[in-house]
């Protein structure tokens, strides 16, 4: 990290505004789902099947014929290289795909749309050129019962000389029938109102039954938002922070002031910040949460091509791990259990790096390749529940998350996503254009 060679404004460097209007709660909702064959509506009939289905805990192998997942998945997954997974939820036996202005419950056995989850309010209108977009869609456990988290982008119509402004509607549902509980409607800042705008919506996390939002746009501006889903109302809304992640009770992600950019933390409780890192003055940083208790702070030097991959304490943002220059140009998955896996490659050579890490301490379980060994890293793709998938010499492996060994059986795919009855993976389709389907775990 370098201090500033001269004052430059926080909107010119990774903006995060907000300004908060109002708040309207509305009355609950139902999802729109289709019927089955025999009349049953589609979001039942697929609960009663889902009883029915084993569930592999982790997936060892998946089917060897795949149902394609709707259109459009792929778009944001690559930047030249995979980047990111696609803005998809999995619960049980459904795959959940968040849209700006609505939400498909896709049965993971077949790829059929059993339901729709739409606003209430009017969906926010497109100008040619500029799209709105949304995260995953997050469950989210509220004094122990589930809840299916969406955040959707819709316009309110002015009354009097009070002109139309835009709003983000919080549905929160049950996300094995994908009914609608609740609606929270919150006013966006002026900034949204720009029809160029280019809003993307995500339900970022939660800590017990306070469930964190932001709303950025295109430019970087955002602004963030503590809502307690049990009393159904904002509890802190916060200018200039654009959130990426929640980990140890505290939304991580960066702040801006006047002058300055700074990575940050604030208590999802209370909305009251808990840390805030030096001023960064650099191209393109990211953060993002790794597993409960840490927090992955990635960049490049503003004046240097070197990148660096830090590990923070996501309580007191402190430094816990500078990972190795061979990790420079990665990222870490949680795998939901006990590991990270942090994978990728360095500035000066393209080849494979992956590294386990104990969740709780930090500490490195074991690192590929291994030339002791003979052993190359795979290119990972994900992990979950103590298994690491991915690719190696353009075949799909699986291996010990805790100890970097191969496992004998082969996945048959290489998942981005996965629980324990599906994979999502990535296909040639046409032998050039990628797109995602969906593979039921068998074993």
């Amino acid at each position: 990290m370098r201090s500033s060679h001269t004052a430059l404004r926080s909107r010119d460097l990774l903006l995060v505004a907000a300004v908060l209007a109002g708040v309207t709660l509305t009355a609950c909702g139902s999802g729109e789902g289709s019927e089955a064959a025999d009349g049953t509506p589609a979001a039942a009939a697929s609960k009663s099947a889902v009883a029915s289905r084993p569930v592999h805990d982790p997936p060892a192998k998946f089917a060897t014929k795949g149902a394609l997942m709707p259109d459009g998945l792929t778009e944001d997954m690559f930047d030249g290289v995979f980047i990111r997974p696609p803005s998809v939820t999995l619960h049980g036996s459904t795959a959940y795909v968040g849209a700006f202005d609505h939400v498909q419950a896709v049965d993971t056995a077949n790829g059929h749309v059993t339901a729709t989850i739409e606003p209430e309010g009017k969906a926010m209108a497109e100008s040619a050129g500029v799209s709105h977009k949304a995260g995953a869609p997050a469950v989210i456990t509220v004094g122990g019962t589930p809840a299916l988290v969406t955040p959707f982008l819709i316009e309110q119509s002015g009354t009097g000389t009070q002109a139309d402004h835009m709003a983000v509607e919080i549905a929160v549902s049950d996300p094995d029938t994908a009914k609608v509980r609740s609606r929270l409607t919150l006013r966006l800042p002026e900034w949204a109102d720009d029809p160029d705008s280019g809003l993307t919506a995500t339900a970022v996390g939660a800590d017990g039954n306070i469930a964190v939002v932001t709303v950025s746009d295109k430019n970087f501006y955002a602004v963030t938002y503590g809502v307690d889903l049990t009393a159904r109302r904002q509890v802190w809304v916060h200018d200039d922070f654009r959130t990426t992640g929640v980990a140890s009770g505290t939304a991580v992600g960066f702040s801006a002031g006047t002058t300055e950019l700074h990575a940050a933390g604030y208590e999802v409780a209370t909305g009251k910040r808990r840390w805030q890192g030096e001023h960064m003055v650099e191209n393109t940083p990211k953060l993002s949460t790794a597993g409960p208790n840490y927090v992955l702070l990635q960049g490049q030097g503003y004046d240097s091509a070197t990148n660096y991959l830090h590990l923070l304490d996501a309580t007191t943002g402190k430094t816990k791990q500078r990972l190795p220059a061979g990790l420079a140009k990665g990222t870490c998955v949680y795998d939901e259990k006990s590991t990270l896996v942090c994978h990728g490659t360095g500035d000066d050579t393209d080849v494979p790096v992956a590294f386990g890490l104990d969740a709780t301490t930090g500490k490195t379980l074991w690192q590929l390749p291994d030339k002791q060994a003979d052993r190359v890293a795979p290119e990972v793709t994900t992990a979950w529940h103590g298994r690491v998938y991915g690719t190696a010499e353009d075949a799909p492996v699986a291996l010990d998350a805790r100890t970097g060994k191969d496992l004998p059986t082969s996945p048959g795919i290489a998942p981005v996503l996965v629980n324990g009855s599906a994979g999502l993976a990535l296909e040639k389709v046409d032998g050039w254009k990628d797109e995602l389907f969906v593979y039921p775990a068998t074993s």
